[in-house]
Protein backbone atom coordinates (compact mmCIF):
# COMPACT_ATOMS: atom_id res chain seq x y z
CA UNK A 1 0.00 0.00 0.00
CA UNK A 2 1.41 3.45 -0.88
CA UNK A 3 0.83 6.53 1.22
CA UNK A 4 1.28 10.30 -0.10
CA UNK A 5 3.32 12.52 2.11
CA UNK A 6 2.71 16.31 1.83
CA UNK A 7 5.93 17.96 3.36
CA UNK A 8 5.33 20.58 6.63
CA UNK A 9 6.53 23.99 6.14
CA UNK A 10 9.80 24.90 7.58
CA UNK A 11 9.75 25.51 11.50
CA UNK A 12 12.96 25.20 11.98
CA UNK A 13 16.84 24.40 10.95
CA UNK A 14 18.35 25.74 8.15
CA UNK A 15 17.30 28.98 6.31
CA UNK A 16 15.93 28.73 3.14
CA UNK A 17 17.80 30.70 0.24
CA UNK A 18 15.61 33.18 -0.39
CA UNK A 19 16.28 34.36 3.37
CA UNK A 20 19.64 34.17 2.66
CA UNK A 21 19.54 36.62 0.10
CA UNK A 22 17.36 38.67 1.62
CA UNK A 23 19.53 38.55 4.44
CA UNK A 24 22.99 39.41 2.72
CA UNK A 25 21.25 42.35 0.84
CA UNK A 26 19.95 44.04 3.70
CA UNK A 27 23.79 44.29 5.21
CA UNK A 28 24.76 45.42 1.87
CA UNK A 29 22.53 48.56 1.92
CA UNK A 30 23.58 49.54 5.81
CA UNK A 31 27.05 48.79 4.65
CA UNK A 32 27.13 51.52 2.52
CA UNK A 33 26.90 54.16 4.98
CA UNK A 34 29.52 52.88 7.52
CA UNK A 35 33.15 53.91 7.85
CA UNK A 36 35.94 51.69 5.77
CA UNK A 37 37.11 50.14 9.50
CA UNK A 38 33.69 49.46 10.69
CA UNK A 39 32.83 48.01 7.33
CA UNK A 40 35.72 45.53 7.07
CA UNK A 41 35.10 44.84 10.89
CA UNK A 42 30.80 43.96 9.42
CA UNK A 43 32.45 42.15 6.17
CA UNK A 44 34.76 39.74 8.57
CA UNK A 45 31.45 38.61 10.64
CA UNK A 46 29.69 37.93 7.42
CA UNK A 47 32.15 35.85 5.81
CA UNK A 48 31.92 33.57 9.32
CA UNK A 49 28.48 33.54 8.88
CA UNK A 50 28.73 32.36 5.56
CA UNK A 51 30.92 29.39 6.16
CA UNK A 52 28.76 28.88 9.04
CA UNK A 53 25.15 28.12 7.00
CA UNK A 54 27.57 26.16 4.15
CA UNK A 55 27.35 23.22 6.47
CA UNK A 56 23.22 23.16 6.46
CA UNK A 57 21.87 20.48 3.72
CA UNK A 58 19.30 21.94 1.52
CA UNK A 59 16.54 19.71 2.59
CA UNK A 60 15.71 16.84 5.36
CA UNK A 61 16.89 13.14 3.55
CA UNK A 62 13.84 11.43 2.06
CA UNK A 63 12.22 8.63 4.46
CA UNK A 64 13.59 5.07 3.86
CA UNK A 65 10.76 3.43 1.10
CA UNK A 66 8.35 1.61 3.26
CA UNK A 67 7.50 -2.16 1.97
CA UNK A 68 4.58 -4.02 3.16
CA UNK A 69 4.70 -7.59 3.10
CA UNK A 70 1.72 -9.89 2.57
CA UNK A 71 0.16 -11.44 5.80
CA UNK A 72 1.47 -15.16 5.71
CA UNK A 73 -0.75 -17.39 3.40
CA UNK A 74 -3.48 -19.30 5.45
CA UNK A 75 -1.84 -22.15 4.15
CA UNK A 76 0.62 -23.33 1.10
CA UNK A 77 1.12 -26.41 -0.02
CA UNK A 78 2.13 -29.21 1.72
CA UNK A 79 4.84 -31.35 3.08
CA UNK A 80 8.29 -31.49 3.28
CA UNK A 81 10.70 -34.46 1.69
CA UNK A 82 10.93 -37.60 3.71
CA UNK A 83 13.97 -36.24 4.83
CA UNK A 84 14.16 -36.18 9.28
CA UNK A 85 13.93 -32.16 10.25
CA UNK A 86 16.52 -30.56 11.11
CA UNK A 87 17.06 -26.29 12.13
CA UNK A 88 19.81 -24.30 10.12
CA UNK A 89 21.08 -20.73 10.74
CA UNK A 90 19.12 -18.64 8.56
CA UNK A 91 21.59 -16.54 5.94
CA UNK A 92 21.45 -13.27 3.96
CA UNK A 93 23.26 -13.87 0.83
CA UNK A 94 21.47 -13.28 -2.40
CA UNK A 95 22.12 -15.65 -5.24
CA UNK A 96 22.57 -13.03 -7.35
CA UNK A 97 23.60 -9.85 -6.44
CA UNK A 98 20.89 -6.82 -6.92
CA UNK A 99 21.69 -4.29 -8.99
CA UNK A 100 24.34 -6.69 -11.49
CA UNK A 101 23.93 -6.41 -14.92
CA UNK A 102 21.73 -9.80 -15.12
CA UNK A 103 22.78 -13.13 -16.68
CA UNK A 104 25.07 -12.79 -19.83
CA UNK A 105 23.26 -13.46 -22.53
CA UNK A 106 23.32 -16.76 -24.35
CA UNK A 107 22.80 -18.36 -27.88
CA UNK A 108 20.15 -20.97 -25.94
CA UNK A 109 17.00 -20.87 -28.06
CA UNK A 110 13.72 -21.42 -26.42
CA UNK A 111 11.30 -24.26 -27.87
CA UNK A 112 8.78 -23.59 -29.75
CA UNK A 113 5.83 -25.45 -28.10
CA UNK A 114 6.22 -23.24 -24.51
CA UNK A 115 3.76 -21.94 -22.25
CA UNK A 116 5.27 -18.26 -21.16
CA UNK A 117 4.49 -15.73 -18.84
CA UNK A 118 6.17 -12.69 -17.07
CA UNK A 119 7.95 -13.95 -13.36
CA UNK A 120 9.50 -11.13 -11.20
CA UNK A 121 12.76 -10.77 -11.75
CA UNK A 122 15.20 -13.27 -10.78
CA UNK A 123 19.19 -12.38 -11.58
CA UNK A 124 19.49 -9.22 -9.93
CA UNK A 125 18.80 -6.16 -12.82
CA UNK A 126 15.73 -5.32 -11.77
CA UNK A 127 13.72 -5.93 -15.31
CA UNK A 128 11.13 -8.88 -15.82
CA UNK A 129 11.92 -11.66 -16.88
CA UNK A 130 9.89 -14.70 -18.29
CA UNK A 131 9.38 -18.54 -17.61
CA UNK A 132 8.67 -21.32 -19.64
CA UNK A 133 7.37 -24.70 -19.66
CA UNK A 134 8.05 -26.78 -23.26
CA UNK A 135 6.39 -29.66 -24.03
CA UNK A 136 9.15 -31.87 -24.99
CA UNK A 137 10.31 -35.51 -24.12
CA UNK A 138 10.71 -34.91 -21.09
CA UNK A 139 9.13 -31.98 -20.34
CA UNK A 140 11.09 -28.77 -19.71
CA UNK A 141 11.36 -25.24 -17.52
CA UNK A 142 13.31 -22.76 -18.38
CA UNK A 143 13.38 -19.32 -17.89
CA UNK A 144 14.34 -16.25 -20.52
CA UNK A 145 15.88 -13.54 -19.21
CA UNK A 146 15.51 -9.41 -19.64
CA UNK A 147 19.39 -9.71 -20.44
CA UNK A 148 19.26 -12.24 -22.93
CA UNK A 149 19.97 -15.36 -21.21
CA UNK A 150 17.83 -19.02 -21.54
CA UNK A 151 18.26 -21.80 -19.26
CA UNK A 152 15.96 -24.56 -18.44
CA UNK A 153 15.84 -28.51 -16.73
CA UNK A 154 14.09 -31.09 -17.26
CA UNK A 155 11.17 -31.81 -14.65
CA UNK A 156 11.90 -35.30 -14.33
CA UNK A 157 8.21 -35.87 -13.30
CA UNK A 158 6.24 -38.80 -14.29
CA UNK A 159 2.61 -37.88 -14.33
CA UNK A 160 0.59 -38.01 -16.84
CA UNK A 161 -1.38 -34.45 -16.15
CA UNK A 162 -0.89 -31.25 -16.65
CA UNK A 163 2.78 -30.07 -14.95
CA UNK A 164 3.33 -26.55 -13.25
CA UNK A 165 5.99 -24.43 -12.29
CA UNK A 166 7.24 -21.23 -10.52
CA UNK A 167 10.39 -19.49 -9.38
CA UNK A 168 10.25 -16.62 -6.29
CA UNK A 169 12.72 -14.85 -4.50
CA UNK A 170 13.41 -16.46 -0.52
CA UNK A 171 14.15 -14.38 2.22
CA UNK A 172 17.91 -15.13 2.41
CA UNK A 173 18.07 -14.22 -1.07
CA UNK A 174 18.04 -17.77 -2.66
CA UNK A 175 15.95 -18.03 -5.93
CA UNK A 176 14.10 -21.28 -5.52
CA UNK A 177 12.15 -23.44 -8.52
CA UNK A 178 9.36 -26.13 -7.71
CA UNK A 179 7.73 -27.92 -10.30
CA UNK A 180 4.97 -30.69 -10.06
CA UNK A 181 2.95 -32.78 -11.72
CA UNK A 182 0.20 -33.06 -8.78
CA UNK A 183 1.19 -35.77 -7.53
CA UNK A 184 4.72 -35.15 -5.95
CA UNK A 185 6.77 -31.61 -6.84
CA UNK A 186 10.71 -31.17 -7.61
CA UNK A 187 13.13 -28.65 -6.12
CA UNK A 188 15.49 -26.53 -7.80
CA UNK A 189 17.75 -23.54 -6.93
CA UNK A 190 18.98 -21.07 -9.81
CA UNK A 191 23.06 -20.69 -8.85
CA UNK A 192 25.19 -18.35 -10.87
CA UNK A 193 22.62 -18.34 -13.76
CA UNK A 194 21.48 -21.93 -14.08
CA UNK A 195 19.29 -24.50 -12.25
CA UNK A 196 21.17 -26.75 -9.66
CA UNK A 197 18.93 -29.67 -7.46
CA UNK A 198 19.52 -29.09 -3.38
CA UNK A 199 20.19 -32.16 -2.01
CA UNK A 200 18.44 -33.22 1.11
CA UNK A 201 20.36 -35.15 4.53
CA UNK A 202 20.28 -38.45 2.65
CA UNK A 203 22.07 -37.24 -0.11
CA UNK A 204 19.13 -37.60 -2.43
CA UNK A 205 17.45 -34.73 -4.46
CA UNK A 206 15.08 -32.88 -2.25
CA UNK A 207 11.31 -33.15 -3.24
CA UNK A 208 7.88 -32.86 -1.93
CA UNK A 209 5.13 -35.10 -1.65
CA UNK A 210 1.66 -34.62 -2.90
CA UNK A 211 -1.80 -35.78 -2.44
CA UNK A 212 0.28 -37.64 0.81
CA UNK A 213 0.77 -40.03 -1.79
CA UNK A 214 4.08 -41.19 0.50
CA UNK A 215 2.68 -39.97 3.73
CA UNK A 216 5.12 -36.66 4.25
CA UNK A 217 2.55 -34.41 2.58
CA UNK A 218 -0.31 -32.73 0.48
CA UNK A 219 1.86 -29.57 -1.13
CA UNK A 220 4.21 -26.85 -1.46
CA UNK A 221 4.41 -23.04 -1.13
CA UNK A 222 5.10 -19.67 0.53
CA UNK A 223 4.59 -17.86 3.76
CA UNK A 224 5.47 -14.38 3.57
CA UNK A 225 7.32 -13.46 6.57
CA UNK A 226 8.70 -10.32 7.81
CA UNK A 227 12.16 -10.40 5.23
CA UNK A 228 10.16 -12.58 2.96
CA UNK A 229 9.03 -15.47 1.75
CA UNK A 230 10.13 -18.82 3.33
CA UNK A 231 9.53 -21.99 1.26
CA UNK A 232 7.18 -24.27 3.23
CA UNK A 233 5.63 -27.92 2.64
CA UNK A 234 1.98 -28.75 4.06
CA UNK A 235 0.12 -31.41 4.81
CA UNK A 236 -3.36 -31.06 5.11
CA UNK A 237 -4.97 -34.19 7.40
CA UNK A 238 -8.79 -34.77 7.59
CA UNK A 239 -9.67 -35.87 11.30
CA UNK A 240 -12.52 -38.11 12.63
CA UNK A 241 -14.83 -34.68 12.96
CA UNK A 242 -14.21 -33.56 9.87
CA UNK A 243 -11.97 -30.57 10.52
CA UNK A 244 -8.21 -30.50 9.36
CA UNK A 245 -4.61 -30.16 10.52
CA UNK A 246 -2.45 -28.71 8.54
CA UNK A 247 1.04 -28.98 9.62
CA UNK A 248 3.71 -26.51 8.05
CA UNK A 249 7.40 -27.12 7.59
CA UNK A 250 9.78 -24.87 6.94
CA UNK A 251 12.63 -25.79 3.88
CA UNK A 252 15.76 -23.90 4.37
CA UNK A 253 17.68 -23.84 1.40
CA UNK A 254 21.63 -22.92 1.35
CA UNK A 255 22.60 -19.96 -0.06
CA UNK A 256 24.78 -22.15 -2.82
CA UNK A 257 21.11 -24.23 -3.37
CA UNK A 258 23.14 -27.29 -3.13
CA UNK A 259 21.45 -28.75 0.13
CA UNK A 260 17.68 -28.31 1.42
CA UNK A 261 16.82 -29.45 4.96
CA UNK A 262 13.57 -28.99 7.24
CA UNK A 263 13.79 -26.58 10.02
CA UNK A 264 10.72 -24.90 11.80
CA UNK A 265 6.90 -26.67 11.71
CA UNK A 266 4.35 -25.42 13.08
CA UNK A 267 0.54 -27.05 13.03
CA UNK A 268 -3.35 -25.53 12.53
CA UNK A 269 -5.92 -27.38 13.82
CA UNK A 270 -9.50 -27.56 13.49
CA UNK A 271 -9.80 -25.92 10.12
CA UNK A 272 -12.93 -26.39 7.91
CA UNK A 273 -12.64 -27.99 4.65
CA UNK A 274 -12.70 -24.95 2.66
CA UNK A 275 -10.33 -23.20 5.04
CA UNK A 276 -7.85 -21.27 3.12
CA UNK A 277 -5.27 -22.66 4.52
CA UNK A 278 -6.54 -26.08 3.90
CA UNK A 279 -7.05 -25.66 0.07
CA UNK A 280 -3.46 -23.90 -0.57
CA UNK A 281 -2.10 -26.89 1.56
CA UNK A 282 -2.95 -29.29 -1.48
CA UNK A 283 -1.33 -27.28 -4.21
CA UNK A 284 2.22 -25.57 -5.30
CA UNK A 285 2.22 -21.80 -5.36
CA UNK A 286 3.36 -19.10 -3.51
CA UNK A 287 1.55 -16.20 -2.62
CA UNK A 288 0.88 -14.04 -5.89
CA UNK A 289 3.77 -15.54 -8.16
CA UNK A 290 2.67 -16.21 -11.18
CA UNK A 291 2.67 -20.21 -12.17
CA UNK A 292 3.18 -21.65 -15.72
CA UNK A 293 1.89 -24.93 -16.27
CA UNK A 294 1.84 -27.48 -19.51
CA UNK A 295 -1.55 -27.84 -21.36
CA UNK A 296 -2.56 -31.24 -19.39
CA UNK A 297 -2.80 -33.18 -22.98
Amino acid sequence: MLAARVAAPHTGGCPSDEARSARAYGWSVRTSFLPAAALFALLSVVSLSVVSLSGCSAGSAAPAPVVTVPAPGAGSTTTASASPAASVEPTVAPTVDAGSAGCPPNDTARPNDTYAGEIPDVDGDDRVDSQWYAETSPFRYGITTASGATFSVADGLAGPGQHSGWSARLANGVIVTVLDDGRGAGLFAMVGCEFVAPLDVTGSPYSFDMQNLRGHGTGVGCVAGPSGFELNGFKAAERSDGTFTVTSTQINVAPDGRTAVNGIRSTASGLAAGDPAVLEAQTSSCDSIPVVATSGR
